[in-house]
């Protein structure tokens, strides 16, 4: 089956088990983070899956989830504190380091910030 062939439903839970199946610890490798597995649902947009549903699913899911350790693409390090309602990837950061520095912490909202992005996901030794 493809195209209109398959069930709307059936599009819903493709997406929802390709996300859950690569986000998820498994015998044979570890979880992704969710970033990661939003990406592997973006490559097979238009042809594995629907572009709706993904959009959809995006703007549902926490991509980037609270107590994750980050790196902003201008250097600085922090932890995602809180989710934007409808868009799950710019979240509010907590910025705990700037220039290698550990610094009084501030938040910042990059809903707000649209020139912030998330460069990498860290583990909390990569922080301090």
């Amino acid at each position: 089956m493809k195209g209109d062939e398959i069930h709307y439903f059936g599009k819903i839970i493709a997406v929802a088990d390709v996300f859950d199946a690569v986000t998820s610890n498994r015998v044979y490798r570890k979880a992704m983070m969710p970033h990661e597995g939003l990406e592997i649902l973006y490559a097979g947009a238009g042809k594995k899956f629907d572009n709706t549903i993904i959009e959809a699913f995006r703007r549902a899911v926490a991509i980037y989830p609270n107590g994750l350790f980050i790196e902003l693409n201008d250097g600085r390090k922090g932890v995602v504190t809180a989710q934007n309602e409808g868009i799950g990837d710019r979240p509010m950061i907590r910025i705990l380091e700037e220039n290698g520095e550990q610094i009084e912490p501030y938040e910042v909202n990059l809903k707000k910030n649209l020139h912030l992005l998330i460069r990498k996901c860290l583990n909390i030794q990569e922080t301090a």
